[in-house]
């Protein structure tokens, strides 16, 4: 019984022994740095805060261009294939055009002879002309009568009536060739852009057949007109303002980083998947399509504020403690803690407005495994 005693009284200073040590060493350690803690010294660098967002980019309004035509014939020559490149005016397509060659030829025909009625006339007119002048030169004398001087004058008038019929007439012929040579003109088909043929929808020897609206032959895509939608997430465009700068990638260059301005950002919402989007448009530099194409999807920063020359410190140094942010700065080799005001941050560094002054070291505590990370 003694003996069980004994050992229970050796149990309870063995654990007031081991409860002390304990105490002591956990002290120790609240006062001085860890040992694979690390020491920052806080100086003044660059916080660049930002938004992380998925974009796409898009062919701008304008970039692709659906050629067509207004003529009906036989494709008589088809110049250009998908994958070919066109430059702006060149010549795509060609209609049979014999027929209204044909119709070009008779109008012009007609106011050839046309032309010659009109000398015709203007000769009578100027006889008539003269006539009615003689006649009445010669009634003044009383060489003649006022019924011959009547009839000379309606003879100068109507011959001056069939000379302005005449004109009128070739003016007339003259405008169904002006229209004429319209509808010629749409036998030949040009491209109005430079770009890649991307669909050719029908083919040489084949007919087309005008009606209502013009029928597609090909389709030409300007691959230097590019622009970028970002899909912001509807907490986020409260943040983000059009002019902000903005640096992207896509999964085919990781490495390369690609860099623009919002230009606009649409009111009407884009729901996917129950989500609300806002569409900011980033047009993109004509250098930078020679890597990127339509449909590729984008990883977005918008740069939302950017501060330099401020004091910073590692996200890892700023701990949340009892509602406050805290860092614990060194002193004579003791850990004290600080609170600190904070500013802006960015996935590296956090701006400390209050709390500590350029040259203070403080500590970057190693977060081990399954450890939470310091919260703001």
């Amino acid at each position: 019984m003694e003996k069980k005693k004994k050992l229970i009284v050796f149990s309870v200073v063995f654990i007031l022994i081991v409860a002390v040590l304990s105490s002591i060493m956990f002290i120790k350690s609240s006062k001085t740095k860890g040992k694979n803690d690390e020491i920052y010294v806080v100086k003044k660098g660059e916080v660049v805060h930002f938004t992380e967002q998925t974009g796409i980019i898009k062919s701008q309004v304008g970039a692709i261009v659906k050629v067509g035509t207004r003529a009906t014939g036989v494709i008589t020559r088809l110049n250009y294939q998908v994958g070919d490149f066109v430059k702006k005016g060149a010549l795509i397509a060609e209609i049979d055009d014999r027929e209204k060659l044909a119709e070009k030829r008779s109008l012009e025909a007609q106011i050839e002879e046309q032309k010659k009625d009109l000398e015709a006339k203007e000769a009578q007119y100027a006889y008539n002309k003269q006539n009615y002048e003689r006649e009445k030169m010669l009634l003044e004398k009383e060489f003649t009568t006022r019924d011959n001087v009547e009839r000379a004058k309606r003879e100068m008038d109507v011959s001056l009536a069939q000379l302005e019929a005449s004109k009128a007439m070739i003016k007339v012929i003259k405008e169904k060739l002006k229209s004429l040579e319209v509808s010629l003109s749409y036998h030949k088909i040009y491209s109005p852009i430079s770009g890649f043929v991307s669909q050719v929808t029908t083919q040489q020897g084949e007919t087309v057949v005008a009606g209502l609206s013009a029928v597609n032959l090909i389709t030409i895509i300007d691959p230097t007109k590019l622009e970028m939608w970002i899909y912001v997430d509807e907490t986020d465009i409260g943040k983000v303002k059009k002019g902000m700068f903005v640096e992207y990638w896509v999964d085919a260059y990781k490495k390369k980083v690609f860099t623009g301005t919002i230009s606009m950002i649409y009111p009407q919402p884009e729901i996917k998947d129950n989500i609300v989007y806002y569409l900011a448009i980033v047009k993109i530099d004509p250098k930078n399509t020679e890597f990127l194409k339509p449909e590729m999807t984008t990883h977005v920063k918008i740069i939302v504020e950017k501060k330099k020359d401020v004091l910073v410190v590692p996200n890892s140094a700023v701990r949340f403690e009892e509602g406050k942010n805290v860092v614990y700065a060194m002193t004579k080799d003791k850990a004290v803690r600080v609170d600190v005001e904070t500013g802006i941050r960015d996935d590296r560094f956090t701006e400390i407005i209050s709390g500590v002054k350029e040259g203070d070291k403080i500590i970057i505590p190693v977060i081990k495994k399954n450890q939470p990370g310091p919260k703001r």
